[in-house]
């Protein structure tokens, strides 16, 4: 169970970081016309803004660690390598990483660098972070 939670965690932070963000990115994207220029109108502010990309990638960010605690919890007992408390679940991390970012960076010059940085970001938390806050934790002993 510590391992769902912490998965949790780390997609809370996620979604606690990437908000401001993705919510900036958005407002600079409306500047630029396009349907984004028709869904917010030119007097949103920032703030209303990141409140609502927060609630959207609260949900996404602390799903997908769910899911991920599900399997670190099915992966348990792994040898940890490199710094990872388990190796084979941040290999199963990056390459899942890879497999979303790769064609993102690939195929979209302006969303390469947000792309980029948002992989690492999930990689360290969830491949690295995760592994150890579950060690942390302590469910069973109260």
């Amino acid at each position: 169970m510590e391992q769902v939670f912490a998965g949790f965690v780390c997609g809370y932070v996620l979604a606690l970081v990437s908000a401001p963000l993705v919510a900036v990115r958005l407002l600079r994207a409306r500047a630029e016309g396009g349907l984004l220029a028709h869904l917010l109108p030119p007097t949103a502010s920032l703030v209303p803004v990141a409140l609502v990309v927060h609630g959207g990638l609260f949900l996404v960010w602390s799903g997908v660690g769910i899911v991920l605690g599900l399997l670190l919890m099915a992966m348990d007992g792994a040898g940890s390598a490199a710094g990872s408390a388990n190796a084979a679940f941040t290999l199963l991390v990056a390459s899942l990483t890879l497999a979303v970012v790769a064609p993102v960076a690939l195929l979209s010059a302006r969303w390469r660098g947000p792309a980029i940085v948002g992989g690492g970001l999930a990689l360290a938390l969830f491949g690295w972070l995760m592994p150890h806050l579950a060690e942390w934790t302590s469910f069973g002993s109260v």
